[in-house]
């Protein structure tokens, strides 16, 4: 049986669409807090109390409220709704700053896309704390400019990855950076980019000079483009895929030139990246749909289920550090629809939703 999640459609200032996600899903956004902060030493490798990241939480409030004021704004509106705490809120639109250092049950996450024979579609398969898969929410969001976004995620935070009605899609996945600061949270330089029109406005949004830490930014148009844009804090190089007519990046840097800033040797991403690769240049040579050769390499267990891009939850550990594949989505560009699903694809059927 599917793990239901909530679809939330809303349209208004960022404050109220804030609020009416925090209305819809407020026992959601409520369990993960929750979670988090029961879970947050372990989490942190015994670094840091939950208490201890709400003031810290602080000062990365205040470069996101200089830098990105309408997400903060979003943010509050969330609060409301849900009735929980700014600062508990925060402290999660900052868990990668403060757990990535070195990623325990964390962020395992694959994206892929294809660009052939005329068709554009791109997947993500989202992998973070177990709570999540409990507690998605599909955004379907239309912001004040009339931009609409969609995408799923969990509850808490603010939605990082998905497709736009401007025909770009960005599924960004972590990076762990050794040049982290403090500066504009990740989810927030996210969240401003999957609003862009047009991929060059994308790509600079995600290079926002004030980020406190780096991502991969995995972008896609109707025109064929497919582009990754790897950052740091301070650093980035920029990949164009588009010739290849597919693209996949997992959880470390792949330019040469970010070598200097690559802050884990996990062997376990680069196996899922040559998985991913290997798949969707096969499948492509075949001809295959592309939208059931994304699902089917976000659905993969190759080779081994340390190494699986569907990734499932190891109960041999703590549950605060257990990660797993908490949501998938597949994004049709050229039909301006999206697919999702909550918790790993194989055992969960998506859903569709029209743009």
């Amino acid at each position: 049986m599917a793990i239901p999640f909530i679809h939330v459609q809303a349209r208004g200032t960022y404050r109220e669409l804030g609020r009416a996600v925090g209305e819809a899903a407020r026992e959601q956004v409520r369990a993960s807090v929750d979670f988090f902060a029961g879970g947050f030493e372990a989490m942190t490798c015994g670094r840091l109390t939950f208490a201890a990241a709400e003031e810290q939480a602080h000062a990365y409030a205040t470069c996101a409220e200089r830098w990105l004021p309408q997400y903060v704004d979003e943010l509050r509106g969330l609060a409301e709704g849900s009735g929980v705490p700014f600062t508990k809120l925060m402290v999660l639109n900052c868990a990668e700053e403060f757990t990535a250092t070195e990623p325990v049950g964390g962020d395992h996450c694959t994206a892929v896309a294809v660009a052939a024979r005329g068709r554009h579609v791109v997947g993500h398969n989202m992998d973070w704390y177990v709570i999540d898969a409990e507690n998605n929410v599909l955004f379907d969001l239309t912001v004040p400019d009339g931009t609409r976004i969609m995408g799923i995620a969990g509850a808490p935070y603010l939605l990082m990855l998905g497709m736009n009605s401007h025909g770009v899609a960005n599924v960004s996945n972590s990076v762990y950076s050794s040049d982290n600061r403090v500066g504009v949270p990740n989810a927030f330089v996210r969240r401003w980019s999957i609003e862009a029109p047009t991929l060059e406005e994308a790509r600079a949004r995600g290079l926002l000079a004030a980020r406190a830490r780096g991502t991969n930014h995995f972008l896609a148009d109707l025109g064929s483009r497919l582009w990754d844009v790897e950052t740091s804090a301070t650093a980035y190089a920029f990949i164009d895929r588009s010739d290849a007519g597919t693209m996949a990046h997992t959880n470390h840097f792949t330019s040469p030139l970010m070598a200097p800033f690559e802050g884990t040797r996990h062997e376990e991403s680069r196996v899922r990246l040559e998985t991913a690769e290997r798949l969707l240049t096969e499948g492509v040579s075949r001809g295959d749909d592309p939208v059931a050769l994304v699902s089917r390499v976000l659905r993969c267990h190759d080779p081994s289920a340390e190494y699986a891009i569907c990734g499932h939850a190891d109960e041999s550990v703590a549950a605060a550090v257990q990660g797993m594949t908490v949501g998938s989505m597949v994004c049709d560009l050229d039909e301006r629809v999206l697919y999702a699903c909550a918790g790993p694809p194989c055992e969960n059927q998506y859903q569709t939703f029209s743009l």
